[in-house]
């Protein structure tokens, strides 16, 4: 199963998307796409989509990088599809992501 990852710049503070994605014949089998904030000089995970528990999810992450918040994406696309929208909404809403987690600090 080959595997890829490769992270994108988001902008200049150094927030960045982290993606690992495996696939077969040509088809995503696994995924992981996770954005995270660079706060106080360290990357913090914020938001993660991934298939760990063999279906596609979001997961809010706290201070610690603890799970707070569990949402599975629809069982009716493919790893694929779930791929596309997770880098589309992270792309879309890392601001308010942010600005969520920042009030949330410890």
């Amino acid at each position: 199963m080959p595997e890829r990852s490769y992270e994108i710049l988001l902008n200049d503070l150094g927030d960045i998307i982290r993606v690992i994605i495996a696939t077969e014949a040509g088809k995503v089998v696994m995924f992981m796409i996770q954005y995270e904030a660079r706060i106080d000089g360290k990357l913090r995970r914020v938001v993660r989509y991934d298939t760990a528990h063999g279906f596609a999810h979001r997961d809010l992450l706290d201070w610690s990088g603890e799970t707070i918040k569990k949402r599975k994406i629809g069982e009716e696309i493919s790893f694929g599809e779930a791929l596309d929208l997770a880098m589309n909404d992270l792309k879309a809403n890392w601001k308010r992501y942010r600005a969520n987690y920042e009030r949330t600090r410890p």
